[in-house]
């Protein structure tokens, strides 16, 4: 018995090293990756922007304490999705529904899971069904998901967006922080 203790405690150990340095290995890659195309972004190249704002997304917590920020990879990909971008349009969705980890990336998932994740469902319907309009298949299954999760209240909101030609707000400023109440 103690030796089955001692490999669980051992292998619980290095499965944290293993993610670490896994993560390491992702930060360095998008790194890169917003090196290569940080110049043609600024030149309005909606692709250079969308990749930089997937490499940038998303930070743990929401406070921007290491390489990730949310804040940032939502600049980004609000300048390719008003361009007409599509896949910046399901990134944004996708954000604001809270689901902002991409792939396997346990040791993630699991902090955004214990940090939670801000979310603002009638801005992430409005962008999935931009989406959609725009030939992204995978964003309509998300619009009767989010659907099906609002409240009465937040499917009023989305109607409103709707109506308006789904002029929703991509930026996080005014997605997030202006549904926050003070100090909160």
């Amino acid at each position: 018995m103690r030796e089955i203790s001692l490999i669980c405690v051992v292998g619980f150990v290095l499965s944290g090293c293993v993610s670490a340095v896994v993560e390491g290995g992702h930060i360095a890659r998008n790194r890169s990756i917003v090196n290569d195309n940080i110049s043609k972004a600024y030149r309005s190249d909606q692709v250079a922007q969308y990749k930089i704002g997937t490499a940038y997304c998303c930070s743990i917590d929401e406070k921007d304490r290491t390489f990730y920020s949310t804040r940032k990879a939502v600049g980004w990909l609000c300048s390719a999705a008003v361009q007409g971008y599509a896949p910046a349009m399901f990134k944004i969705g996708k954000i604001y529904s809270g689901d902002v980890v991409d792939g396997v990336r346990l040791a993630r998932r699991i902090a955004q899971g214990v940090a939670g994740t801000s979310k603002n469902y009638p801005v992430a319907y409005a962008w999935f069904a931009l989406a959609t309009v725009h030939g992204i298949k995978e964003a309509k299954p998300e619009t009767t998901k989010l659907w099906n999760a609002m409240s009465p209240e937040q499917k009023a909101e989305t109607r409103k967006l709707v109506d308006a030609e789904l002029r929703a707000t991509c930026r996080w400023e005014d997605a997030i922080l202006s549904k926050r109440p003070p100090g909160g």
